[in-house]
């Protein structure tokens, strides 16, 4: 695996994590919001953040996989 598609594959496992924390504090503030005032709306945004953050883990996954199979290779 060459250097530079080592770098994407990290720099991308780096922005899934970034992203799954932030759709992780969406939706905690989201469910403390519902806890003090009964009820709740999610904006369009909000919403994307989420849906982002479920993405994320399959992107994480697939890069852990990636740097791991490659891993591999080379020790063989």
């Amino acid at each position: 695996m060459s250097t530079l598609n080592k770098i994407a594959t990290w720099s991308i496992l780096v922005i899934a994590l970034a992203v799954f924390i932030a759709a992780a504090f969406v939706l905690g503030s989201t469910i403390s919001t519902m806890y003090v005032l009964g009820s709740f709306e999610l904006s369009i945004p909000e919403v994307g953040i989420i849906c982002g953050g479920i993405t994320s883990i399959s992107v994480f996954v697939r890069c852990v996989k990636q740097l791991k199979s490659n891993s591999e290779l080379a020790s063989t």
